[in-house]
Order: structure tokens, then sequence, then C-alpha cells
């Protein structure tokens, strides 16, 4: 169920991704937009190591590397195609949901990894999606000449009407997916011109022991040891459009595929990524900042670790649970372990006081012109009366999601199952629509319960709803009474078990004869359904009291950002990442992220060897694995030295959604695979640190390595581009 998501309900969906802006651009800082980028980052590409024309990087009306670039999912993470045949390469842990629903006790492909020997035996992947983007246009001046005098609600009215006609308009012209976005919070809109393929299958994935070594001890940590990698294939119409899974699909064919150059890295060698960051606020205030460290984290860092640990204990116990909820924890532990890392790095590197100091020096600047104090002069006290007086509905729209909305998951059950109904319901005069849509909705439960267990749901319920009903304001939540009911008001745990005793929703078999019923009253009074409505109702409430609170607040952040960019003339400014197509350079370096101690930018097998401890899941490493270790059997992949190369650092500026992008060398050749950041720099979404921020990444050669050495999948390697070997 889709939820109007308010300014600061967007902040913890994203689960404080948030960025702040800097007001002197860094080396290689910037999360670019390829069809807007200036002559002069060209030059500076250039002088850094491209050695390719910008237009093999990016260009609508002739092949070139964006066209071998995917957003997978959405925008959760990014895939490239490194054949003619579709075969898409990405992280293990953007694939890692795929793998585990594939996986069971006789077949865990979790624990033992998977690879298709033909394309007969590669498996499909309901509701996976790889979007290619064909073409972007800027559409500002169609908007915002329209727009320009209108301020509040009524400007967001007709931008919205505008942006409806726009992109139903080009969807007609160009038969293509369209869409209008935001850029420098309503400065810019460009529209962007898609395709979605919807039949992406599993092509292969190493074990866990190699595709998560390290796991959640490790992770947003270096040294690292990680071959975080899997390969789908994305399948189309034999036309050659996009279509849904079908035996009758074919491989889809791109215009342009990476090479793969194995001729390794060094020190400085110039690296591009392309990617699809997913949201980052790098001109947040400092009042913004302030709300994210101080109400935000605590609450996202406290409720995923009472969650967790839950999880934990059963996981530990069972190893069908363990495959049940791995994806679930893996998602869950990354960004509570991100929240915490985030709070720590926002105190040690005093990131709100830099961003004091930007605010100071922009209020010099306009107060000595008029005409810039009529128009600038009251942004930042409206921001700062924003954030004072939503402070508490912050609070609560935090916890509510955290504990109710991304906690037990019979509440999210109850809120998908309620739309089915509801849409079932619309076809009850019409009986072949109404058994072909029962017949859908059927599987799309089974599904939703596949990876269900009800004893351990309750527990987690029974945490987030003390959570819940004991931090969450008084005045912003249902009342005790009210939500619960008299006989349980001093028993919240009775509450508990009476719900999933009587919810239709703790098994599936149940909620399909649910969904059957005839009498909506009867539904909805289903105690799991009933109470996921109060919950939601008060949260509307909440999001719609922040909605009016805060409807001068965007304008005050537009007019900020349009003043930054208006002080600073001179400078190029990139926007905040909104699961665009973006582009990044840098270098690969070394970093010192502490007095006395400096990390090299490369780590190798024997890292993974030293690291090894069968006592820890994160640790322990394959016996094939150590076997090639031992003989030294690296083939043509090894370092001059002999030793086999695993990971290695850049600079590049990243984020969320770009897990799985490309790196790339000056020839625009794929050397290496980005999927994470360091602990060091975990206040990266919040300002770029020239001197600590690296992207880590794996090499490209331990990638194929693998997949020579390990994985026997000869066939896999026949189908790539191979230079430099």
């Amino acid at each position: 169920m889709e939820y109007k998501l308010t300014r600061l309900m967007r902040i913890f969906l994203t689960v404080i991704l948030i960025v702040l802006y800097s007001s002197v651009l860094k080396a290689d800082e910037g999360m670019w937009l390829p069809y807007l980028i200036s002559n002069n980052q060209i030059e500076q590409m250039q002088d850094k190591g491209l050695k390719i024309p910008f237009e093999s990087v990016y260009s609508q009306s002739e092949p070139s590397l964006k066209d071998a670039i995917v957003s997978l999912d959405d925008g959760s993470c990014t895939g490239e195609f490194i054949s003619s045949q579709g075969l898409l390469l990405t992280n293990h842990h953007c694939g890692y949901n795929e793998i585990q629903q594939h996986s069971s006790v006789e077949h865990n492909y979790l624990q033992n990894g998977f690879w298709a020997r033909t394309k007969e035996e590669e498996l499909p992947n309901p509701g996976k999606t790889a979007t290619l983007l064909i073409e972007a246009h800027d559409v500002s001046e169609q908007i915002l000449q329209h727009a320009h005098a209108l301020n509040g609600t009524g400007r967001q009215v007709t931008i919205d009407s505008l942006i409806n006609i726009i992109e139903a308009e080009a969807s007609i012209k160009h038969q293509l997916d369209a869409r209008v976005k935001s850029f420098f919070s309503g400065n810019t809109y460009i529209l962007f011109l898609t395709q979605t393929f919807r039949d992406v299958r599993l092509v292969g994935t190493p074990p866990s022991s190699i595709g998560k070594f390290g796991g959640d001890t490790d992770n947003w940590m270096w040294p690292r040891h990680t071959g975080d990698f899997s390969f789908f294939r994305v399948y189309c119409a034999p036309d050659g459009t996009p279509a849904e899974y079908s035996k009758n699909n074919i491989p889809f064919e791109p215009k342009m595929h990476l090479k793969i150059d194995l001729s390794g890295i060094k020190r400085d060698d110039f690296t591009m990524t392309l990617g699809y960051p997913g949201h980052t606020q790098r001109y947040l205030t400092s009042f913004g900042i302030k709300e994210i460290k101080e109400v935000v984290n605590p609450v996202v860092a406290e409720t995923r670790s009472i969650k967790q640990d839950i999880w934990s204990k059963a996981m530990k116990a069972s190893e069908e649970i363990n495959i049940k909820y791995a994806a679930k924890y893996s998602e869950s532990s990354n960004y509570w372990k991100y929240a915490i890392g985030q709070n720590k790095a926002l105190e040690k590197l005093d990131i709100i006081a830099k961003q004091k100091e930007i605010e100071s020096s922009f209020t010099e600047w306009f107060k000595n012109d008029s005409l810039y104090l009529k128009e600038y002069g009251k942004t930042l006290p409206v921001i700062e009366a924003s954030y004072l007086l939503g402070n508490k509905l912050t609070l609560a729209e935090t916890i509510t999601q955290e504990t109710m909305l991304e906690g037990p998951e019979i509440i999210n059950f109850a809120l998908e199952i309620s739309t089915l109904y509801m849409e079932l319901q619309e076809k009850r005069g019409d009986s072949e629509a109404y058994v072909q849509d029962l017949e859908h909705y059927t599987k799309s439960i089974d599904q939703l319960y596949k990876d269900f267990d009800a004893a351990l749901d309750q527990k987690i319920f029974m945490a987030m709803l003390s959570y819940y009903l004991e931090e969450t304001p008084e005045k912003l939540r249902p009342e005790i009474e009210s939500l619960l009911g008299k006989k349980y008001l001093d028993n919240w745990s009775e509450f508990t078990d009476d719900l999933y005793a009587k919810s239709a929703l703790s098994d599936s078999d149940t909620a399909i004869e649910l969904i059957k019923s005839d009498n909506p009253d009867a539904f909805f009074e289903d105690p799991a359904i009933a109470f996921s409505y109060q919950v939601l109702a008060y949260f509307y409430k909440i999001l719609d009291l922040h909605d009016k609170l805060n409807r001068q607040y965007d304008d005050a952040q537009r007019l900020l950002v349009k003043g930054y960019m208006q002080q600073k003339p001179e400078k190029d400014f990139y926007p905040d990442a909104n699961s665009t197509l973006r582009l990044s350079y840098g270098t690969v370096g070394d970093y010192e992220p502490k007095d006395g101690v400096k990390y090299k930018y490369l780590t190798t097998l024997s890292g993974i060897i030293e690291k090894e401890d069968p006592e820890q899941l994160d640790f322990r490493v394959p016996e094939q694995l150590k076997t090639l270790y031992y003989k030294k059997d690296f083939a043509s992949y090894a370092l001059d030295n002999g030793k086999m190369p695993v990971c290695f650092l850049t600079n590049n500026d990243i984020t969320g959604g770009n897990s799985g992008s490309p790196v790339l060398n000056g020839d625009g050749n794929l050397i290496g695979l980005a999927f994470d950041g360091n602990w060091e720099a975990m206040t990266s979404d919040l300002a770029y640190e020239e001197r600590l921020q690296k992207c880590i990444c794996v090499d490209i050669r331990y990638i194929i390595f693998i997949l020579d050495k390990m994985a026997n999948a000869q066939h896999l390697i026949d189908e790539m581009e191979i230079v430099n070997q």
C-alpha cells in the first residue's frame, strides 16, 4: 500500500539517507546528471584520466555507456549489461532477496551458491525489474513559467497538473514510460523516458561465505574482503520489447554492454561510476540534520536492535527460520548500523557546526543587498520554525513507521490484503474476472506468506507494540483503551496472544478464505485488520498535521537552494540524488582514518584466510577457496607479487542505490563493482568528506576468478568481451 509522503516522511522512509550541501565543491565530490554535465566537469574528468569522448559515456542519439546501465527494482540497486545476451552483473546483496526466495533446506542457495548451466536453468523472479534510461529532457521552462508567481499548495497543484500532462503526452508520443522528476528542491524539472523489463532471471551467485563474507561485522568497514556480486539475465518479448515472464521470451540484446578489463588497477588511476543513487539532501539545513541526529536515528537504531535480537535467537535455533528471515534481517541490520555510525560521525566531524557556517555565510551575503534580503531573508527562519514546531510529529511518525508499518509483518499483510479484497469486491459482478483475479491474488498471498512464521512475528508484535505505546507522545497515538479495548488495557501480552489466535491473517490458508468473504463488515472486523487500520488512521492524522504545518517549508527550501546557487554563480552544482542516473568520478587511493593508521587501497585473498573463524558465521571460508589459496591456483588473475586481489578503494561519490554500479577506468571498461561506503565517513550522505570518504569495490579480477575456478562457469565468461587479459 502506498502512502502520501511529506517532507519528513521521506526522510525516514529512505531510512535517513540524508546529505548536506558543502559550500566549497571538493575534488571528486558530486553525483552528476550526465545529461546536464558542464564542459568544465568534462575537462576535469579528462585531466584526471578519462580517455574516451564524453559522447561515448552519455548520448541520446548513439549507443553509449548509459545504455549498459539499469536501475534495479525502481532504484534500490544498479546493474550493468556485460554481454550482448542481456547478462547482468550486480551485487550479491542486490540479489539477496531473490537468492533467499529460491532457497530452501533442500536447496540452500544462500549457503551453497547457485549457477545455471544453461539458460533453461535460469530462475525467474516475479516482481524484479530492470529499468533502462532511453532519453532525458529538461522541461523546467514548460513547468515553471506557469508556477513562478505561485506558492504553497497552489503552486504544487499547478506543477502536479502540468507534470501529468507532460508525462501523458510524452508516453503516447514516444511509446515509452515517462516520468518527470524535480531537482534542486523544485528549481529544475527533467522528463525521463525509460523502458522497464519485468523478466529478470537469476543466473548465478556465489555462496554467502563469499558474497556476504564479513557479514554485519564488516559492513561499512575497511579492509574488506567481500565478493559482493551476482548475475542475472534480462529477457524480453521476441520483438525486443519488455514483457512479463514467459517461456517464449528471449534474452534482451542491449545497445551497449561493458567490456571487462583484467589488466588491474594502481594507486591514482582514474575511476568513474554510473548508477542510480537513491535519496540525498545535500542542501539540508543544520536544523534538519539536528532532527535526524536527535530524533530519527536513535529510534531507528533502538527499534531495529530489539527486532533483530528476537530474529537472531530464532534464526540460530532453526535452519528453516534462518533461511526465511535472512534477507529481512540483512536489510534491517544494514540501516541499523548505518544510523548508529552516522550519529557517531556527525559528532566526530562536527557536521552541524559546519552547516551553520554555510548558513551564516549565506545570511551575510543576502543582507548586503536589499533585493536579496527581500527574497531570501525569511528562508532560514521559516525552515527553523518548521523543525521546532514539528519535532514531536517527527518523533511520532518515526516510531509509527519503525514499530508498526515496518515492524510485525501481520500489519503489512493486513494493509496489503485489504487492498486485494477491495479490488476483488469490485469484480463480484463479473464472475469470469472475479475467478481470474481470485486465482492471481491467491498466488500473491501464498508468496506473501512464504517466509512468514506466525509465532516469531507474534514476538515482534509484542515488542513493537510496547515500544509504540510507551514512546509515542500520548496525544499523537490512539488512546490505549480505544486501540486495544478495555479488556486488554493493562495486559498487552494477552491482546497480542488473542490477535494472532483469532486473526485469519496468521496463516495463508485462512487469509485466502478471508478475501473470499462477501461480507465487508466481517472482513474489516478481523482483529489484525481492525488494529492496523486504527494505527494507519492515526498515522495519516499525524502526516496531515505535519503537512499543514510545513506548507511554507517547501517554498523556503526551494528559495534557499536557489539562493545558494545565486550566491556562488561560478560553481558547478549537482542536485540531490533521487534514483536517477548519475555519474561520479575519482581515483583509486589509500586513506588515513586516524592518527598513526593508514589503509592501503587493495585487499587480497590472504586477508580472507587471516580473517577465517569457523566459529563465526560471518568469517567461514569455503574449503574450495582455501584449496585454491594454498595451491596459489590464481591463473592470470593474480597480482605481480602472486597474490589474488579481492577489493579496492576509490573516492567516487556514491550512496544507497549505487550498489552494483560499475566502476570504470579511463577507457570506459569495467574494473570493479561498487558495493559499500566506509565507517569513518558515515556522514557521506550528509557531507562529502574529501579526506575520509571512500567507495568500496569488488575487483573484477576476483569476480572472474570465482567464475572460473570455483563456479566452473566458463560459459558465462565466454559471453563476455574481455580486454587486456
